[in-house]
């Protein structure tokens, strides 16, 4: 017997034993660790590094001012930040820090993975008490080492939410969650098949093109990224350590800045400020070695051609599937486009609120993507490439296009014989 069955069985003894074993699933000692060590794991992942880099530059006249408390605090503030939270007040002399990183949301989501698989939980219930305990693991961390004039109570709703979203896929995946939603995505249609698999895949795509924009930022901006980063830090070694983690946190934030910057609307760092392919208006910026990669110029009219790239890569990504597209009835090769199109649009004004926030007073209050016009244009982009694709050379596209031609030519000849008839009486009659 196993130590998942030993607790299994000891937790079911529970007084009356009938009781308890109706409300709790017999694994329940274990997805409670599941979702205990996976916000634990999470919150020292960012707490312990805070603490090193704390104890090791602690002769600063800065980190001096700092008590052990006050240490972990700090690291609880930056860790609200990957699930909603900020650290800061509006009122205090550098304003509030709430610009998500989106980095730590995602090395949440792989612990909580990792976790979860670990646990195998039997299904619902079980999930359930999973997400009730990181619930309330979140709740004691954020009460225990709660930064003053923070909100990072937000973090505990995040956590939450991820943790659930993360244990269901599993269950569905394993198939042991809802038997209902089982049944209806397996008899889900054809169509719906190949849209789900587009989205990925197109998701992949852009997240690509995004980073080879980001890059080539960076590349160009190198040598502002240098001085900034020397601004900073100079050689500390542990300063630079430190940076180094937060820009981490914040790489996958910057990767959707790029994508709203290649899409057109681009994004602002500061009221006032634009920064867009056809249009530069910069302003002052933190001192973050990773805004070093901004750019500094438009590109002029060739700016305004740069959206077709998330055409080009969404029906790159559909050209691998062109076969099973043109397979489909035309209809709902029309209707994988525009799921296609809907999702991914969605998913970008997601993405573009999630990289959004604040770095600061005054206006530094106003920082990100400028979120409704890049998802409407990734929308109208994706539908373009996935329909050249799927509907443009489709047999029955073609075959009403060439219907169309022949009643189109038959008109024309026909009411040219009338008009050549109607010239002919009017001679006649002079």
């Amino acid at each position: 017997m196993n130590l998942g069955q030993r607790l299994g069985r000891r937790s079911s003894r529970g007084p009356g034993g009938s009781p308890l074993r109706r409300g709790l699933p017999d694994d329940w000692p274990l997805a409670a660790r599941a979702g205990a060590e996976s916000v634990v794991l999470g919150w020292g992942l960012v707490a312990l590094p805070t603490l090193v880099l704390y104890l090791l530059s602690s002769s600063r006249d800065a980190a001096a001012a700092l008590s052990l408390g006050g240490v972990l605090r700090t690291g609880t503030g930056l860790w609200s930040l990957g699930f909603g939270g900020s650290l800061g007040a509006g009122a205090a002399e550098y304003g509030t820090l709430s610009l998500p990183l989106l980095g730590l949301t995602l090395l949440q989501a792989w612990i909580t993975r990792a976790c979860v698989r670990r646990a195998r939980p039997s299904g619902p219930r079980a999930g359930a008490v999973t997400v009730c305990v990181a619930a309330l693991t979140a709740l004691a961390i954020v009460a225990a080492t709660h930064p003053a004039a923070s909100r990072t109570g937000a973090a505990v709703i995040g956590i939450t939410v991820l943790t659930a979203a993360v244990t269901a896929a599993h269950l569905q995946r394993a198939g042991r969650g809802w038997r209902n939603a089982a049944d209806r995505w397996a008899q889900r249609p054809q169509w719906s098949v190949m849209a789900v698999r587009l989205c990925r895949e197109t998701a992949l795509a852009l997240a690509v093109l995004a980073g080879a924009v980001a890059l080539v930022g960076l590349i160009a901006g190198a040598g502002r990224v240098s001085r900034l980063h020397d601004a900073l830090v100079g050689g500390d070694l542990a300063g630079t350590a430190g940076l180094a983690l937060l820009q981490l946190g914040w790489l996958p934030t910057g990767l959707v800045w790029a994508l709203s910057w290649v899409a057109g609307p681009g994004f602002v760092v500061g009221t006032g400020s634009v920064f867009s392919p056809t249009r530069v208006l910069a302003g002052a910026v933190p001192a973050l070695p990773l805004l070093g990669g901004l750019p500094t110029g438009a590109l002029g009219a060739g700016g305004a051609l740069l959206p077709f790239l998330i055409a080009a890569a969404a029906a790159m990504a559909a050209w691998r599937h062109r076969q099973t597209l043109r397979e489909l009835p035309l209809r709902q090769a029309a209707l994988t486009t525009l799921s296609v199109a809907l999702v991914l649009g969605a998913g970008v004004l997601l993405a573009c609120l999630a990289a959004s926030g604040q770095v600061g007073p005054g206006r530094m209050t106003e920082v990100g993507p400028r979120s409704g016009y890049v998802a409407a244009i990734v929308l109208l982009m994706v539908l373009v490439g996935v329909g050249v694709v799927a509907i443009l050379p489709h047999p029955r596209t073609r075959a009403l296009t060439g219907r169309g031609v022949r009643a189109t030519t038959v008109a024309t000849s026909a009411a040219a014989d009338n008009a050549r008839e109607r010239l002919r009486g009017h001679a006649g009659r002079r």
